[in-house]
């Protein structure tokens, strides 16, 4: 036996365990890495469509009559309760709502939802009046009418984050003066009943629309500009 056959003896078990273990923890960690690197650009993206639903909602003139819901906000400083009409933009992995008209309206003025003309132009007749139209069955984006007469859409724009939040939403409130104000929520929780409470993803999703200061209504916190 010559010197190279003595010396080439190969790995041995222990030293092949050692190496299956250092590829297998290195493969985890880019596993890891790579896992969050997709959920940020889902974040992003979501954020990017949440963005756009804010500026559809701002550019869109809402009549001081227009379809919302009463909700009550009371000052916890001051005591004083003022109620507000409530509009919103519902989003999660399945489909979008819009909760009247004209919240409906500015999502397809915007571009946001893609209907009919005939579609767009009966939401338009009838923004003002207290009686809702909805049309027959679907028409383009517009898939149905929701339990609590919303308009429901799908398109792209359903939620792509898997683990942040699965749920979000934009929320239009309107004053006894008329004003607009603006605000936002989000969460990861599994909703039962109602609305699952989630402060940490609706602060996160929030501030990253721009809006930091929390109010409290009978939906939880609502995250506005003001």
């Amino acid at each position: 036996m010559n010197e190279r056959e003595r010396t080439n003896k190969g790995y041995t078990l222990i030293e092949l365990v050692v190496i299956i273990a250092i590829i297998a923890i290195l493969a985890a960690a880019i596993g890891v890495a790579l896992i969050r690197y997709i959920e940020k650009g889902r974040q992003a993206k979501d954020v990017y469509h949440a963005s756009l639903i804010k500026d559809a909602l701002a550019a869109h003139a809402f009549p001081s009559d227009f379809q919302g819901r009463d909700v009550y906000y009371t000052d916890p400083e001051t005591g004083a309760t003022e109620v507000f009409t409530r509009g919103w933009v519902y989003v999660d992995k399945d489909e979008i709502r819009c909760s009247d008209q004209s919240t409906a309206l500015a999502m397809i003025d915007f571009g946001l939802v893609n209907v009919s003309p005939e579609f767009a132009a009966n939401l338009a007749a009838n923004e003002g009046s207290p009686d809702r139209w909805f049309p027959d069955g679907p028409d383009g984006d517009y898939v149905r009418r929701s339990g609590i007469d919303e308009y429901v859409f799908q398109n792209e724009l359903k939620v792509k984050a898997r683990n942040t939040w699965n749920t979000y939403q934009l929320d239009v409130y309107q004053d006894a003066r008329g004003e607009i104000y603006m605000g936002a929520s989000a969460s990861n929780a599994i909703r039962t009943d109602g609305h699952a409470k989630d402060e940490e993803t609706a602060s996160l999703f929030a501030k990253r629309l721009g809006f930091y200061d929390a109010k409290i209504t009978p939906i939880g916190e609502q995250y506005t500009g003001n």
